[in-house]
């Protein structure tokens, strides 16, 4: 338990708030229990049961890995800005490093938006945070119960940059994305060019993460040590957002209208953290059915519990119209801030504490 982080931690989640609330934003609490979570494959809800006395009714209940669906329903509603700063809870994941099984998130939604108002809006929420942060740092250095660190808030000094995909695997890869997607005989050759391992059993996206976790992540954010203001030794990269993802990672995002093989999904990166993930917000609920329909045979294949649609959630789809959301994940924001090396550094009491296998 690191006090002095816990202090910035305070400070920063009501920094949050704040920007939220004077921006017009109406702050939502959404249900942490639900009967249907997310059917993302790769991430996995805590399960556990509720009971209704009078009856003996016991129904499947699970904590939620993000408030998404209720906060798209919120906006089909009629709300037109919305944030949720919660807790959520992810099972058989690390209990070091970025992760943790319960983990602070953010999540904000607001309609007649595109993807650069979104990125334009995620970079203004994060720098007059730290801006702010800052500054109610240094007034209370004389109390010394505060500590940002200088090293680690120069990430965001500057404008942050703006990348495609495509363009990322081009820069830090010398790969052309575009001819490989769709197909997985490409890319697997490519992998192998790369030398990275690939089994029967690797989807396309398998082969696309074993790049881009190995040479675009912990890079991506690097930029020629030229252009750095630090000494080259000491250089540290600008935040960037990462946008247009193949649509086989769309998730909950509507393909781009140029061009349906890409995604209108953006991903904020700082120091290879992946900070947040927001999409341009696909309201069609045929192709949502259809991912959903793809994302449950595939948790199915994995040998994972599965259930069925949220067929209310479907149902609203259409009435949110054009909008969009993100997620971030303010533990890691701190841990950037602070610069602790672990999420153990920045929360009250980590899993491995909590559960005695320090």
């Amino acid at each position: 338990m690191n006090l002095s982080n816990l202090h910035v931690r305070s400070e920063i989640i009501k920094l949050i708030r704040r920007f939220f609330d004077e921006r017009g934003y109406l702050e939502m609490h959404t249900p942490r229990l639900v009967g249907l979570p997310g059917q993302e494959p790769y991430l996995e809800p805590f399960w556990t049961e509720v009971t209704k006395v009078e009856s003996d009714l016991r129904l499947p209940a699970a904590f939620i890995t993000s408030p998404e669906y209720m906060m798209k329903r919120l906006i089909a509603a009629g709300f037109d800005k919305i944030y949720d700063l919660g807790p959520c809870f992810r099972n058989g994941e690390p209990w070091d490093g970025t992760h943790d099984p319960e983990f602070l998130l953010l999540e904000w939604y607001r309609k007649d938006a595109d993807l650069s108002s979104l990125m334009d809006e995620t970079e203004e929420m994060v720098r007059w945070v730290v801006e702010k942060s800052r500054v109610q740092s240094r007034e209370s250095k004389v109390t010394g119960t505060s500590r940002l660190s200088d090293f680690q808030t120069f990430r965001f000094s500057t404008p942050f940059r703006r990348l495609t995909v495509e363009s990322a695997w081009r820069e830090y890869t010398n790969i052309e994305l575009a001819p490989l997607l769709g197909s997985r005989e490409a890319m697997a050759r490519v992998c192998r060019e790369h030398h990275q391992t690939v089994a029967d059993s690797d989807t396309w996206d398998d082969l696309y993460f074993k790049i881009f976790l190995s040479e675009i992540e912990p890079n991506v954010c690097k930029p020629l040590a030229a252009n750095c203001q630090l000494p080259t030794a000491n250089c540290q990269p600008q935040a960037t957002f990462l946008y247009r993802y193949p649509a086989s990672m769309a998730a909950l995002a509507r393909r781009s209208q140029d061009d349906p093989r890409w995604a209108d999904r953006v991903e904020l990166y700082v120091g290879g953290m992946e900070l947040a993930n927001g999409f341009a917000e696909l309201a069609d609920p045929v192709e949502q059915r259809k991912r959903f329909e793809e994302d449950r045979d595939l948790r199915c294949k994995m040998g994972k519990k599965t259930w069925r649609l949220d067929e209310k959630f479907l149902a609203d789809l259409p009435q949110m119209g054009n909008a969009v959301g993100s997620a971030f994940g303010v533990d890691r924001f701190v841990m950037l801030l602070t610069g602790a090396a672990s999420i153990n550094d920045v929360i009250p009491s980590s899993a491995r504490e909590r559960f005695g296998t320090n």
